[in-house]
Parts: C-alpha cells; sequence; structure tokens
C-alpha cells in the first residue's frame, strides 16, 4: 500500500500541549472550572481576618476597667477593612448573656433510609446570624458585644449538649439583667481600644463564671477557606495529569487515523490495509501459503505507521533478505530523532497536585484547628509520601526502561551479534506456518502467538437484598508457534514458550476479537503474520536440536541465533506488538518521568521526617 503517512523526525521541544479528545476536553473543563473555583476561593480568604490562636489569646476571670491592662497589638491579615482597627487586644474571659440570642439547638428523630440504615435521634445545633449581645462580667460589668455585623468572620460556638433521647428544641439567649437562668459562656473577644468596642470571635457554654482552664473553639475561617482552596488546586492538578495525553502517542494515533480514512477506499488483502483492515496470511507446514486468514482482521488503529512491508508469495528460506537488504521503513535507525517535550501540562498538574496536597498536609498539622485537624494533617501526610514513593519507583522503572529502549542502538536483523540486543520488525512464519486456533466453535488463523480468556456474566444477590452482575474471569490460554523476526535485511527465529512465563514482558498486542454467547464471552489476543514485533532481550545459539525441529541456513548468521528473554544481565526484557515508536509512545522527557517525582518525593519525606509543630 506504501507509504501513507510518515514522519522523519518526532521532536516535540520544550513545551507541548496536545489537542484533547472530547474525554479528555471534558475532563480538563472540570479541572478548569476546580482551579478556578480554588483560586477565587483562594483569594477571598486573604480578606477573612487571621485570628490568632486560642494560645495566643490573654486568659482574664473578669473585665478590667482601664484599657491600658490589655495587651493591644498590631492585628494580623484580613483585618484591612472599616470594621476593624489596627491594633487589638484578644481575650478569654467568662460572661453570661444578659439579652440577644447566639445560638438554636435541638434533638429529633432521623428516619432510617430505605436499607434501614441511619435511623437515631440527632441533637443539632445553629449558631444565629450575628446580632448585638450584652454580656456581664463575674464583677457586674455590662458590655455591648457581638459576633461580627459585617459578616467577615461567621459565628462560632460550642454549647453543653444536652440528652438527645426524645423530641426537644430551645433558644440559647440572654433572659433578663440579672436571671439566675442565662447562659454563661466562655467568651474569645477581639477588644478595640478609642472608642472601646468588643467584637466576639467564639463561645463555649459553661456551667458557671466560676469555671476556669474551658477554652472557646478555635476560630479557622480564614485557614480552612486556603484548606479548601488547596483541596481544590490539588483534584484540579491531578485531573489534569489523567487528561495529559503523551504527544507522541497522541502524534501516533494521528498519523494513524490520516492512514485509516485514506484506506477507506482500499480493499482488504494480506499486508493491505483496507476498508475491512489488514488481513493476516495463512500458511501450512514448510511455509505453504495458504491464502489470506478470513479471521482475525487487524484493525488499522493498530497497525503500522507507514503500511506493512510486502510479505512474500512463497518462502523458500525464511531467514534470507528481501531484495537488496533495505530496512522496513518503520526501522528506528530510519525514522530519525523520537523525543518527548520536556513539559506538557502533565508536569504542571503534577506540581500543582503534589504541591497542594504537600501544603494542605503541612497546615492542617502546623496551623489552628482542632487534634481531628492534626490527625488529618498526619494521615494525609502519610498518604502524600506514600504515592510520592510509588510515584517515584514508577518513575524510576519507567526510566530504565526508556533510557534502555533508546540508548541502546536497534540491530539490523543480519549483523544482530550474541548478547544484549534489540530488533524491530515485521512477523513472518517459520517452518511451523500458522496453525488454525478454534476457541468455542470460532475457528482463528494467521496468527503466530496467542492468548484467549473467557468470562461468564454472573450476579449476586447480597444479605440486603441489592444485586449487582460483572463479567468473571474464568480461564486464560496461552499459545504459539516458533516464528520469524524479518526487517528486511533478514530473518531470526523467536519462539513464544522461551517467553511465557518468563521475567519478562510479553505484550501480544490489543484485542483482535471478541464474542459472546449467552452468559459467556470471549477475548483474543495475538501476533499474526504481517503484524510489526519489537523484541529487547539475548541473542543467544540456537541449539542443534532446535535448528534441526525448525530449520537453518547455514550460509546466513542470523540463522544459527535467536532471541530469549534476558537471563543474567537483569536489563528489561521484551516482546511487543508494534515497533520501537510504540512501545515508546507513553515516553515522556526525563524530566517529566525522573527530576519531578524524585523533588516531590524528596520534599515530602523531608516533611514527613524533619516536622517540628
Amino acid at each position: 500500500m506504501g507509504q501513507l503517512q510518515g514522519v522523519t523526525e518526532l521532536d516535540h521541544g520544550l513545551f507541548r500541549i496536545t489537542p484533547l479528545t472530547l474525554k479528555q476536553g471534558v475532563g480538563c473543563f472540570v479541572a478548569l472550572s476546580i482551579l478556578l473555583f480554588a483560586l477565587v476561593h483562594g483569594l477571598s480568604s486573604l480578606s477573612i481576618p487571621d485570628v490568632p490562636r486560642i494560645d495566643e489569646a490573654t486568659p482574664l476571670s473578669s473585665l478590667p476597667e482601664d484599657d491600658s491592662l490589655y495587651e493591644f497589638a498590631p492585628v494580623q491579615s484580613g483585618y484591612d477593612n472599616d470594621e476593624y482597627k489596627q491594633e487589638a487586644a484578644f481575650i478569654i474571659v467568662p460572661l453570661t448573656l444578659e439579652s440577644g440570642r447566639v445560638a438554636d439547638d435541638e434533638c429529633y428523630w432521623v428516619e432510617p433510609d430505605d436499607e434501614g440504615n441511619g435511623g437515631g435521634w440527632t441533637y443539632a445545633l445553629h449558631m444565629s446570624d450575628a446580632e448585638p449581645l450584652r454580656f456581664v462580667d463575674s464583677s457586674g460589668r455590662q458590655i455591648e458585644a457581638a459576633f461580627s455585623l459585617q459578616g467577615s468572620l461567621e459565628p462560632e460556638g460550642q454549647t453543653i449538649e444536652p440528652p438527645c433521647y426524645s423530641e426537644w428544641s430551645r433558644t440559647i439567649e440572654g433572659q433578663e439583667e440579672g436571671d439566675g437562668d442565662n447562659f454563661h459562656f466562655a467568651v474569645y473577644m477581639l477588644v478595640e481600644q478609642e472608642p472601646e468596642r468588643f467584637q466576639v470571635l467564639s463561645i463555649r457554654e459553661i456551667t458557671g463564671l466560676w469555671v476556669q482552664n474551658t477554652a472557646p473553639p478555635e476560630v479557622t475561617q480564614r485557614e480552612d477557606a486556603g484548606r479548601l482552596a488547596l483541596l481544590g488546586f490539588g483534584v484540579g492538578g491531578f485531573i489534569i495529569m489523567l487528561c495529559s495525553e503523551p504527544s507522541l502517542r497522541y502524534d501516533l494515533r494521528r498519523i494513524r487515523k490520516a492512514n485509516g480514512t485514506k484506506a477507506n477506499d482500499v480493499v482488504s488483502g494480506v499486508g493491505v490495509l483496507g476498508s475491512e483492515g489488514r488481513l493476516l496470511q495463512h500458511l501450512g507446514p514448510d511455509g505453504e501459503v495458504l491464502g489470506a486468514a478470513e479471521r482475525p482482521k487487524r484493525d488499522g488503529e493498530n497497525d503500522w505507521l507507514f503500511g506493512a512491508p510486502p510479505l512474500p508469495s512463497a518462502y523458500l528460506n525464511f531467514f534470507a533478505p528481501d531484495g537488496d537488504g533495505t530496512l522496513i521503513s518503520e526501522h528506528p535507525s530510519k525514522i530519525g530523532v523520537v523525543k518527548a517535550p520536556m513539559v506538557t501540562l502533565y508536569s504542571l498538574g503534577g506540581l500543582v497536585f503534589a504541591a497542594s496536597f504537600l501544603w494542605l498536609a503541612a497546615d492542617l498539622r502546623a496551623r489552628d484547628g482542632s487534634d481531628f485537624h492534626t490527625l488529618l494533617g498526619w494521615a494525609l501526610t502519610a498518604v502524600v509520601t506514600l504515592v510520592n514513593v510509588f510515584w517515584f519507583m514508577m518513575a524510576w522503572n519507567q526510566f530504565k526502561l526508556v533510557r534502555t529502549v533508546i540508548d541502546l542502538p536497534t540491530s539490523p536483523v543480519r549483523s544482530a551479534a550474541v548478547g544484549q540486543v534489540e530488533l524491530v520488525g515485521q512477523v513472518r512464519p517459520s517452518r511451523a506456518g500458522t496453525p488454525e486456533l478454534g476457541v468455542q466453535g470460532e475457528v482463528f488463523q494467521g496468527m503466530v502467538a496467542w492468548t484467549w480468556s473467557s468470562y461468564e456474566y454472573v450476579c449476586r444477590t447480597d444479605s440486603e437484598g441489592n444485586t449487582s452482575c460483572s463479567w468473571d474471569h474464568r480461564h486464560t490460554e496461552i499459545g504459539g508457534v516458533p516464528f520469524i523476526l524479518h526487517d528486511g535485511s533478514g530473518g531470526m527465529m523467536i519462539d513464544p514458550t522461551e517467553w511465557d512465563g518468563k521475567e519478562s514482558q510479553f505484550d501480544h498486542g490489543p484485542l483482535l476479537s471478541t464474542w459472546q454467547k449467552g452468559d459467556w464471552k470471549w477475548e483474543l489476543f495475538g501476533l499474526g503474520v504481517g503484524d510489526p514485533v519489537y523484541v529487547l532481550g539475548d541473542c543467544i545459539p540456537r541449539t542443534h536440536e532446535h535448528m534441526e525441529e525448525w530449520g537453518r541456513d547455514a550460509t546466513l548468521a542470523n540463522s544459527l541465533v535467536m532471541m530469549v528473554p534476558s537471563s543474567d544481565t537483569g536489563e528489561h526484557s521484551i516482546l511487543h506488538y508494534g515497533t520501537e515508536l510504540d512501545l515508546i509512545s507513553q515516553n515522556r522527557s526525563f524530566f517529566e518521568i525522573l527530576v519531578i517525582p524524585c523533588l516531590v518525593f524528596v520534599f515530602s519525606v523531608f516533611m514527613f521526617v524533619n516536622y517540628t509543630p
């Protein structure tokens, strides 16, 4: 069919953004919406007053008559509006509420859900909107105060929770001056002078003014808003990571789509991508060509980039070069430079994700909040550290594989030497031919290595009557016969049985066929004659018995060796559908694969072991 669409160089430079699929576009839209929300929320949090921690306030038993007894100091961020002065004192003092309402609470029954879960009596506290309040201290001094009447801080408080075994409700408000039934509170207040003004920050109900060492709840509205923004940034960054397709994979998909479009008017045939796909060649023993395999057909979305190299019409010598021995078009030595961009949305999203969650974890541990905040901060730190450990390990393994694949020159078959070798070529038959494969009444031809699995559709009902159905795996079978990897310069023997069950990656390629009968389903994957194949392993001499059984040509050195998984080098071993371009299409730059995960990993571990409250 010739070269439909090609490239001579895939160098994506410093930065690249690939066009998005519909699914990726939806994901990025969601991510950008979350990031925008986080940005707006984060900026709005800067206008919320940064209230000092409770332990930084001055505890008093009553209110002093002289303003000079307060410890006035410059306020922190967020107080720069007309509601506040730039100096204030922060105190905790027991007070009795004489007038004004601060909250309502109630006990009510919650009905169980349809599954019988969640029923019971529930207590609820509802803080009232800010309004003028009148308090009196233990010395009888009355003051007017309020929560923020301009809404810069929401009312916060805790009450002594009454028993909740029956339905009731109450209003927590002052009754009248001198009433012995008035509510008592430990009040956290901001005090300003000239003129003197009291603003309530938080309250906790106490049993009497003589109660000491009862702290009101922390006021963390600014921190909580910032934490919500950090959470939004982290989630948005993670979604962007998921939506960022490697640019090399996008380019290969684009090229194959163009090839498939051009093939719509081409009649499918052996080695020819047409409207029905590319047909596999079916052969009998000793290379007898039996014609095109009826099933399966290779999908154009997963086929050669430059069109399949033509298959011989007859096989007189499986190991001999084609014509003058010119390498196939998709051989790495003819492709040119393949280089992923240094930075993509993946790395930017990863940095935002990691930095946001690390910052959030540190903030929960170190800043104002409850014991639950601290515990959550440590848990989040541990989770983020663990995720980064796995991220770093995966990045390191990917880096080693990519470096091996890229740095190891792809050898022509005719000049491959004994030792570690990387080969790229076309699947062709050996003396074994392509035996027919029968699976549950379906017959397939033209394959040299395959794996099929069966699944049963099973429905289960749990103890609560809920029914769920799924495809349960029942059986997997792997098979194959020796075949030839041919790159135009010659052919080399590969025996699939040497790769099954070994410490290697044996990729049979994308789905070839799936069919269903009743509640059973089968899926077939395999390598067929005419397919592209990549092999990274050891080139070793063939045994005398193997050559006697499967043939050789004493005049061709490549017929006397075969490819097997690496055993002693500790390197990767790969038998993979596709060419080197397909293998590294998931590749990202050294900066994205290793530098970013490494920096995040080191920083997260440092935060975990070096934290001091």
